[in-house]
């Protein structure tokens, strides 16, 4: 029993010299929408060379060359400067990656974007692009998800959409296609379920069509404006700090 007092000086003194190093901790490994220490907010603003990003994900594409005004027409919150790798990390969650401007084009990804994988999804997205391409010209969206093969493309110009393209792999049809297809796509000669061709039980089987993957998006992105799957191999983009929000 006499014991006792020394155990808890001892426990106290261990308390006093470990709390600092436990706060620390605590704070450098708080996840998205916690606070982050000195240090991370450092690196954070480090610039970087651009990451590749884009597959499993979704991101708009913005004839712009001006961020903080895009973020001011997306009405975005929270909203602080951050470099590629930080971006990039994030955007799998509930934030939105706004990066510097590329080859004349500002990117908006992440999964904190409205998501145009539904019919009412891509009605939502479709009013959205008209809204910003009246403001900046043109603007595009780009969705795939891997699982479904679900895979999207919308573009519009002067405030008019005059693209829809979208197709889900797992159930083997198109869940929406409006507009002349571009000349790029034209030389893909892409599936059109709704075609009077696709009556043919053997449509999908023809070897002169193309079945949309990720890959075909991606393509189709780098000839509408800019591939963000290559981004890591160019050697024309300068370190930089793009912009993190949420919806």
């Amino acid at each position: 029993m006499n014991n006792i007092p020394t155990i808890a000086i001892i426990i106290i003194i261990f308390v006093g010299i470990a709390s600092p190093w436990l706060l620390k901790r605590w704070k450098s490994e708080a996840g998205p929408g916690h606070p982050v220490n000195a240090t991370t907010n450092e690196e954070m603003l480090m610039p970087d060379q651009p990451i590749s990003f884009g597959y499993k994900c979704m991101w708009f594409a913005i004839k712009s060359t001006d961020p903080a005004k895009l973020i001011a027409t997306l009405n975005l919150t929270r909203v602080k400067p951050c470099n590629w790798q930080t971006g990039t990390d994030r955007i799998y969650g509930d934030y939105i990656f706004i990066t510097p401007p590329i080859d004349r084009w500002t990117l908006a990804c992440g999964y904190g974007l409205p998501h145009g994988d539904t019919p009412e999804g891509i009605q939502y997205v479709k009013e959205l692009l008209k809204t910003l391409s009246y403001d900046y010209n043109e603007a595009q969206f780009f969705c795939t998800h891997r699982v479904t093969e679900y895979h999207c493309w919308i573009r519009a110009v002067d405030g008019n959409v005059t693209r829809v393209y979208s197709f889900l792999g797992e159930a083997g049809e198109n869940v929406l296609i409006e507009g002349e297809p571009t000349p790029f796509e034209k030389m893909l000669n892409l599936v059109d379920t709704s075609s009077e061709e696709a009556k043919d039980e053997r449509y999908l089987e023809r070897k002169d069509l193309t079945l949309p993957t990720e890959d075909t998006l991606m393509k189709v992105a780098e000839n509408w404006s800019v591939n963000p799957s290559t981004l890591e191999v160019r050697n024309d983009i300068e370190p930089g700090l793009g912009l993190l929000a949420e919806w």
